[in-house]
């Protein structure tokens, strides 16, 4: 994957706060971005505010040089550490993680 330059590896993860918890996931959200940004292989990153007005989730989506830069970054203790305390104010049901390997489209010109 990585002699290739338009190849990425995506990271997708959305939650749903537990009531009177959405200020202190999205606090953690943000950190967990901060700390990815500063990570070897960290490309772009993007924190998602909400994924529609039904369900409410915040998350955020990294995109990283390839999969084991990402997987670098998530096994690092802070990051273990943050993920713990998120699992108790996120409501399980609504967690969804998903990876993917991407292709850069460049735009038109």
């Amino acid at each position: 994957m990585a002699s290739d330059k338009n190849v990425v590896y995506v990271r997708l993860s959305l939650a749903l706060a537990k009531p009177g918890h959405e200020a202190e996931v999205d606090r953690l959200e943000n950190d967990l971005m901060a700390f990815f940004a500063k990570q070897p292989g960290y490309l772009h990153g993007y924190r998602i505010t909400h994924d529609n007005a039904e369900t409410g989730r915040i998350g955020r989506l990294t995109v990283w040089r390839d999969e084991q830069d990402a997987d670098s970054a998530a096994q690092t203790d802070h990051v273990l550490a943050v993920r713990s305390e998120l699992q108790l104010l996120i409501e399980e049901e609504q967690h969804a993680e998903r990876s993917w390997v991407a292709r850069a489209v460049e735009p038109a010109r």
